[in-house]
């Protein structure tokens, strides 16, 4: 762990899923929309937009496998269409999925990958996640919430937004990447707004934490998301895909920094093109899914 109260990252990266151009070979990843790291499993699960699974890929390895889906895009149970997201159960040893072209939530078995389960049914989801105690956390788009399905109940209630859509501390607007941390605090990344807020359990409104200017008039909506993590000491980090770069957010500041710049002079190659996704492990070991070079590169943190 860093004794300062945020991260840094060694210049180099590697190369850690993909790598191989576009395409829908398990040694590719293209379009890939949402990447968990399960370091217990030493693997990267991802989920790529205009397909029908979920992959997961082992460190080290040079090629995935398929862990849900792959069984053709469609809606009976033993398919996937288009997911967007993924989180892992480990009580359970289960796979969350937002299984989003079929307007559902479903879990998958770890083990066999047999009797997938519909967990939530008519919802446009498009992020999900899980904390501690297994409740589990959905950003949808069309009522422009974050719901939250507690252990053992069918029914889910509203943890953030549900005030129609908007720009105000109560409202989202077409929620996606979410975040959990230690003390059931929600993140969530508005993809019209370019913004982060924060909900503090129990609260009836956000805590803008990253944001920048809104457009006027907003432009249409891009097909990525800005991607979004939290780190251990409440700093968020965004990927800024249309300057290339991803900048940080201080707990408690109203400024960004830049961390990581797609065409930076430091490093003897160019680390990333079009960053979409990205994700921290539990060391604070940094992954960017880049758009562009249809990989998924790792930068380790820097402990010096």
């Amino acid at each position: 762990m860093s004794n300062n109260n945020y991260l840094k990252w060694k210049l180099d990266f590697s190369i850690v899923a993909g790598g191989n151009g576009y395409g829908t070979n398990l040694n590719q990843v293209s379009l890939t929309r949402g990447i968990y790291i399960d370091d217990d499993n030493q693997t990267i699960y991802i989920t790529q937009y205009n397909s029908d699974r979920v992959v997961g890929w082992k460190f080290g390895e040079k090629s995935g496998e398929v862990v849900a889906g792959g069984n053709g895009p469609g809606g009976d149970l033993n398919q996937l269409q288009d997911p967007s997201d993924v989180t892992v159960d480990k009580k359970n040893n289960l796979l969350i999925i937002c299984d989003q072209g079929n307007k559902r939530v479903v879990q998958w078995s770890r083990r066999n990958q047999t009797d997938p389960k519909i967990i939530i049914s008519k919802i446009e989801c498009n992020g999900v996640t899980i904390d501690d105690n297994g409740d589990i956390y959905v950003s949808e788009g069309e009522n422009h919430t974050v719901i939250q399905l507690k252990q053992g109940e069918a029914q889910a209630t509203i943890v953030a937004g549900g005030n129609e859509c908007g720009y105000e501390p109560n409202q989202l607007n077409n929620p996606t990447y979410i975040c959990i941390d230690e003390q059931y605090s929600i993140y969530v990344s508005d993809h019209e707004y370019g913004r982060v807020t924060k909900w503090i359990k129990n609260a009836k409104e956000g805590i803008i934490v990253a944001k920048k200017q809104i457009p006027d008039p907003i432009p249409q909506p891009s097909f990525y998301s800005f991607g979004m993590a939290v780190d251990y000491f409440g700093n968020v980090y965004v990927s800024d895909t249309h300057d290339r770069r991803i900048v940080r957010w201080l707990k408690g500041s109203k400024d960004c920094y830049i961390i990581m710049n797609g065409d930076s002079d430091e490093r003897p190659l160019e680390p990333f093109n079009t960053p979409a996704a990205i994700s921290l492990d539990r060391e604070g070991n940094l992954y960017v899914f880049d758009n562009q070079k249809n990989q998924i590169i790792k930068f380790d943190i820097d402990l010096n």
